[in-house]
């Protein structure tokens, strides 16, 4: 993508959006497993969507709590490329299927800690990507409300993710106040849950 940003549209649901996506110049395409989300997707029609995506496109499963057999059920249907954890889940779990993942860090309100932040990325070191978000205690994974950007760390490289109540407009605003260059976009580009 133009100027090295990387963008995620996450809790696709048909395979127009995800072709639309592709369209729009989105580098990743997210498939929500989280069993409480209102974008909860089958593995069945998340691999009919990946057969029909370009082989560059990124495909990311979210998980959020899922039982080791339910990751692996779905694994053995279909095949993102990389697995995206949003829940609490230890990095021996995150690990044992041997690809890629994303460690969700849940960016509440009442964090103080300036090592917040450090901590969980000392705990998760094998995790390819750190992707920041707001915590709801409401919903499983993501809240689609925006957090306090003042909060990211500041020694953040390209392996950090924005996420959390982005949409086209306050993008533009997080370029200029962070230096985070990869988002993850989700509620922000939706008619309703799942319709892009």
């Amino acid at each position: 993508m133009e100027n090295n940003y990387f963008v995620k549209f996450c809790g696709i649901t048909s395979t127009q959006d995800a072709k639309n996506a592709e369209k729009a110049g989105c580098n990743a395409i997210g498939f929500v497993f989280a069993k409480k989300s209102k974008r909860l997707i089958s593995p069945e029609k998340c691999q009919a969507i990946i057969q029909q995506l370009a082989p560059m496109t990124l495909t990311v499963a979210l998980f959020a709590n899922n039982s080791a057999s339910e990751v692996q059920e779905t694994l053995n249907i279909c095949s993102p490329h990389v697995l995206q954890f949003h829940g609490e889940e230890s990095p021996e779990f995150c690990q044992q299927w041997n690809r890629p993942y994303w460690k969700a860090i849940p960016m509440a309100e009442n964090i103080e800690s300036e090592n917040y932040v450090d901590n969980y990325v000392k705990k998760y070191t094998t995790a390819r990507a750190y992707l920041i978000d707001n915590f709801s205690k409401n919903t499983t994974g993501g809240s689609g409300e925006v957090f306090d950007w003042n909060k990211i760390p500041q020694n953040i490289d390209q392996r950090w993710i924005l996420a959390g109540g982005l949409t086209p407009e306050n993008i533009k605003i997080a370029k200029q106040e962070t230096k985070i260059k990869c988002f993850d976009v989700s509620s922000g580009i939706e008619k309703s849950a799942g319709v892009k």
